[in-house]
C-alpha cells in the first residue's frame, strides 16, 4: 500500500512497504530519500519561531522528537535524560552557546551524535571531534534527511 501526502508543490512524502520516504524535485529531477523513522533526536534553539519551524520538518519525516531546549544548559540535562540518537543545537546562543553543550555531551558520552545548526560561516576541520555534521540555516528538509541518514549510516542503523 502506498499513501503519500503533497507537502509543497516540489514534495511529497510517501509511505510504501511501511517505510518512510521523501520525494523531492530538485531542478528538473526527482530525487527520493528514505527516512530513518524510527530516530530519537532533542533539538536546541534559542529562536522560538526556528526551533518550532526544525521540530515540524522532523515531525513531518516521522522523527521522534524526545525534547526541545533553548540553550548548551539545556542541551547537556535533556541528553542525560533522553540518550537521543542525534542532537540538533544551534550554534549561537546566549548564555549557553552550541558549542558549550556540544562539549559538556562529548564529555558525558563520547559517542554521542551532534549536528550543529547555524545561519553563520563554520570552519569545519576544528569541530571534526566534537560534531557529526553541520547544517546551515535556513533549513532545507533535503538537507536535515541527508544529515539525519548520514548520521544513521554510521551508526549502523537500517
Amino acid at each position: 500500500m502506498v499513501i503519500g501526502q503533497l507537502v509543497s508543490p516540489v514534495q511529497a512524502t510517501l509511505f510504501y512497504k511501511s517505510e518512510l520516504y521523501t520525494i523531492m524535485e530538485v531542478g528538473s529531477q526527482l530525487q527520493t530519500n528514505r527516512v530513518h523513522s524510527n530516530m530519537n533526536v532533542i533539538v536546541i534553539d534559542d529562536d522560538v519561531d526556528v526551533r518550532d519551524l526544525f521540530v515540524e520538518l522532523l515531525q513531518m519525516s516521522k522523527i521522534n522528537i524526545l525534547g526541545i531546549g533553548s540553550n548548551g544548559k539545556d542541551a547537556l540535562e535533556l541528553y542525560k535524560l533522553h540518550n537521543p540518537d542525534i542532537v540538533f543545537i544551534d550554534y549561537i546562543m546566549p548564555q549557553y552557546d552550541g558549542l558549550y553543550g556540544a562539549e559538556k555531551i562529548k564529555e558525558f558520552d563520547p559517542h554521542a551524535k551532534i549536528v550543529l545548526v547555524s545561519g553563520s560561516y563554520i570552519e569545519k576541520g576544528r569541530l571534526d571531534t566534537l560534531v557529526s555534521a553541520i547544517l546551515k540555516k535556513p533549513i532545507e528538509i533535503n538537507d536535515v534527511i541527508s544529515t539525519i541518514n548520514n548520521v544513521a549510516c554510521a551508526m549502523n542503523i537500517k
